[in-house]
């Protein structure tokens, strides 16, 4: 006779109830998550959506937090939380920059919103110079004076902005000889006239 009462049948046995503890947290990764949320929402209000370009955007917030190279970039998306993609991506995409006119895109919403904000009532323009460790010149690298007293072929670049530093229009040129004196020298005002003349509706 088994305890129930009944032939053959056995009580289970009861669960002893076990309680569990769990072990100290463990942080597995952390992001930056808010800064580049905050930076593509300053890209976007800035007008720059208008380039329908999810990678070139997040090169540009990248190159915002770390200037690094583009390889590098990939490191910095990461710690942004941000999706990466891969180098090949990357350079597909650069390569639209020039085909698809992503600087005039870009440089006509800067200026609608330095108009917007009364920023364009005084432009300030402004060069510098960069250096290629290269051994020969070509149509656009030339060797010429350098403050750093550098023999390597230059190029100027030019800055245009408006009235608060907000910048309006980018541009390159070629790096005259040493062999021109001050005089000699285009002015930093002739080198403007390119940059103005492609926003020539403004003025």
């Amino acid at each position: 006779m088994s305890p129930t009462g009944e032939p053959g049948q056995l009580l289970a046995p009861q669960a002893t109830a076990v309680s569990e503890h769990a072990g100290p947290g463990r942080t597995v990764r952390t992001t930056s998550r808010l800064l580049y949320d905050v930076l593509a929402t300053v890209y976007d209000r800035l007008g720059f959506d208008v380039i329908d370009d999810a990678v070139f955007k997040d090169l540009v917030i990248a190159r915002i937090v770390e200037p690094t190279s583009k390889i590098d970039a990939l490191r910095v998306l990461d710690d942004l939380g941000a999706d990466c993609v891969s180098y090949k991506t990357i350079q597909r995409h650069l390569a639209q920059v020039i085909t698809h006119g992503y600087r005039d895109a870009i440089a006509r919403r800067c200026f609608e919103y330095s108009a917007v904000t009364g920023g364009l009532g005084l432009l300030l323009f402004d060069v510098t110079t960069l250096y290629f460790e290269a051994e020969k010149e070509d149509d656009l690298r030339k060797v010429g004076y350098s403050k750093e007293r550098r023999v390597d072929p230059q190029i100027v670049v030019g800055l245009l902005v408006d009235r608060t530093g907000f910048p309006l229009e980018i541009g390159c040129f070629e790096r005259h000889p040493r062999s021109l004196n001050v005089k000699q020298r285009p002015s930093e005002r002739r080198r403007a006239r390119p940059l103005l003349r492609r926003r020539g509706s403004w003025f």
